[in-house]
């Protein structure tokens, strides 16, 4: 499980270490465990439970990670899709997979 073996042991032993730069602000350890878990109850408030799946269609952000992270977190399978994929694409791979949910997210500002 990607949680437990990485940011889960960052969190613990390097808690004020830089996990993650963002517009020049540095994220601890510490705060992006914090996120990942509000992400993690925000997708089990919403009904996703291990063995579901979740489409990701996400530029590389934090927003992202942390997404990741939360879906393994939970037992979510996070399925990426191509940011670059136009509108047509993007429509054939959802209607290839079997998703119960359809979740959108986008990055503010």
């Amino acid at each position: 499980m990607i949680y437990v073996h990485s940011l889960g042991r960052a969190s613990r032993y390097y808690t004020q270490r830089t996990a993650l730069v963002v517009d020049g602000a540095a994220i601890s350890f510490k705060a992006l465990h914090e996120r990942v878990q509000n992400f993690a109850a925000a997708l089990a408030a919403n009904g996703f439970a291990a063995g579901d799946r979740l489409a990701l269609l996400l530029p590389n952000s934090p927003e992202y990670i942390e997404l990741v992270y939360a879906c393994s977190w939970l037992g979510v399978t996070a399925v990426p899709i191509n940011a670059r994929l136009s509108a047509t694409e993007i429509d054939r791979v959802l209607a290839a997979e079997a998703y119960s949910t359809t979740s959108v997210a986008t990055r503010a500002g």
